[in-house]
């Protein structure tokens, strides 16, 4: 029973992520959307995350991320998750 409850707890606050990937928005832009579960998960954690994938997002394709517009949100106990959006384009490393 002791070791199903600590098991428990374990799951509960470990952090768990989503993610939308990549996502065209048209005029060479893109979008990733982020979420991360957890009690102390914070909307710049999520933010950095969601930097690095739209970095290598640009790096697959030779060019550098030139970054639009970022938006974060620190987690609510029980209420939503830390969330981080980043628009972006990637440009050619000249």
């Amino acid at each position: 029973m002791k070791k199903s409850v600590s098991i428990s707890l374990i799951l509960l606050i470990s952090a768990c992520t989503s993610t939308s990937g990549v996502i065209p928005l048209g005029d060479d832009s893109f979008l990733i959307s982020r979420s991360e579960k957890g009690f102390d998960v914070t909307g710049s954690a999520v933010k950095a995350d969601a930097i690095k994938e739209a970095n290598k997002y640009c790096e697959s394709k030779n060019e550098v991320i030139k970054i639009i517009k970022v938006t974060q949100k620190d987690m609510v106990p029980f209420k939503s998750d830390a969330q981080a959006e980043i628009e972006f384009k990637c440009i050619d490393r000249s």
